[in-house]
């Protein structure tokens, strides 16, 4: 593993509360900003009965269903959605209901919810997807688990796992060679971002920081008057706990709108 990849490798995710570092220490999950206890929530459900919800949503990830993301996933309110740096965090809920699954459901966040019962106040709330509520059901009882509505819930942070999937990159439809707009897609680890930063391959300047546009999209404007002269390294710092990965050219030289590009790196904790 390159030493500028990953730092820290889990060996568990719920079930271990410590994880081994490279050098052999270990550190709490709580100490990396995951939770190790339950807390108590609000939550409701929206869309589809048995869908994704919205495609994408506020974060930008457009189509969900068949992708890494999957179906079962949430919009958060303020607290959690934090004005998009918020997207891409994970999650496992659960309910105590007499129709609730004993087992947590995993969950993605990929939307804003930004009003409601509970998405209004300034508590952490979350908005199921149809097929996020389903799998919190028990078998044949998630139209009984439905029809409740409004959700006391059990919920904690923890790593987001994307199995034989590294972090990619979107760029935008009109993105161009004086601007380059991309959204961060399968982040692992943290999920979240809190900067984004980019460099010309083969160059010996620094990371310039990108701006954050919205939900998970950022971009670099070009003010130079010159065209952008990739490849590119992008250099990803998680909100969570400050932790970062550099993709490596991650983003080609003759980078094509709308395409879709995957890096060579994955955050692991």
């Amino acid at each position: 593993m390159a030493p500028l990849q990953v730092a820290l490798l889990f060996l568990g995710l719920v079930v271990l509360p410590a994880a081994l570092a490279t050098d052999g220490t270990t550190f709490s999950m709580s100490e990396n900003g995951y939770n190790v206890d339950w807390m108590a929530g609000h939550a409701t459900w929206y869309g589809d009965p048995y869908g994704e919800g919205s495609s994408g949503g506020a974060c930008g990830y457009t189509q969900l269903t068949g992708t890494p993301i999957g179906s079962k996933i949430a919009a958060g309110n303020n607290p959690i959605f934090q004005g998009g740096k918020g997207c891409g965090q994970c999650y496992e809920v659960k309910c105590n209901y007499p129709s609730c699954n004993p087992e947590p459901t995993r969950i993605v966040i990929t939307d804003l919810c930004p009003g409601g019962t509970y998405c209004s106040t300034g508590n952490p709330a979350f908005d199921f997807s149809g097929a996020a509520i389903t799998a919190m059901a028990l078998p044949g009882r998630d139209g009984e688990l439905k029809k409740i509505g409004l959700y006391d819930i059990q919920y904690k942070r923890v790593p987001c796992e994307y199995q034989n999937q590294n972090i990619a990159f979107k760029v935008d439809f009109g993105a161009s060679a004086y601007w380059l707009s991309f959204t961060v897609k399968y982040l692992g680890g943290p999920g979240d971002i809190e900067s984004v930063e980019i460099r010309q391959v083969g160059s010996n300047g620094s990371f310039q920081p990108c701006q954050h546009s919205w939900g998970a999209n950022w971009m670099l404007i070009n003010y130079t008057g010159q065209p952008f002269d990739g490849p590119y390294d992008v250099k990803i710092t998680a909100k969570l706990n400050g932790h970062s990965v550099i993709a490596y050219r991650a983003i080609p030289k003759w980078f094509q709108p709308g395409a879709l590009y995957n890096s060579n790196v994955q955050f692991k904790y």
